[in-house]
């Protein structure tokens, strides 16, 4: 075998090699994983930091954007109807909005009222920390701050609820309201 062709092997091999060892890698944030903690602000300007001042509480973080073409806007004002309605079990919904954002933007005017945090991701470094790949993506942390759930894309209030009540009752699925 000639040098040229050995170089080549030599090279092929090694290119299969570092291919194969990222397979068995898990790539980001995974179920099971604990939250990264991390401080934005909320739209009025005040520091949160997750999941430190959401411990010992469900949360359903959703990071979307109000550019966002794909983010249903509508859930935003869902989740505060189920904010209302499972607060005193212990779960919060948590907006990230992972883009600049200004509060006087006629656009927020619908969300004025929620109650539950609404967060500014303002250059998506916290998206990043939490290896979101594409708006919207939602994840469910239990009160130790273990990621249990993601959902990438939009999924239905109902389907929200159900995976957020099957953690808050820790491992009771959610039925008809129950």
């Amino acid at each position: 075998m000639n040098m040229m062709s050995y170089l080549k092997l030599t090279l092929l091999s090694l290119l299969i090699v570092v291919a194969l060892s990222g397979c068995n890698k898990r790539g980001g944030l995974q179920i099971g994983d604990t939250a990264p903690n991390v401080t934005l602000t909320d739209i009025n300007g005040n520091p949160v930091t997750l999941p430190k001042n959401i411990k010992g509480k469900v949360a359903l973080l959703r990071f979307w954007s109000i550019d966002c073409g794909f983010c249903d806007k509508q859930i935003l004002l869902s989740l505060e109807l189920l904010y209302q309605k499972y607060k005193d079990r212990g779960f919060i919904p948590v907006a990230i909005n992972e883009s600049r954002l200004d509060k006087t933007d006629p656009r927020l005017k619908p969300f004025e009222n929620l109650t539950y945090p609404m967060l500014i991701d303002e250059y998506g470094l916290i998206a990043k920390q939490f290896s979101v790949i594409g708006l919207p993506t939602t994840f469910i942390i239990d009160g130790q701050g273990i990621v249990r759930d993601k959902i990438t894309g939009d999924a239905g209030i109902d389907e929200f609820e159900k995976r957020f009540t099957t953690i808050l009752n820790k491992g009771v699925f959610y039925e008809n309201g129950h």
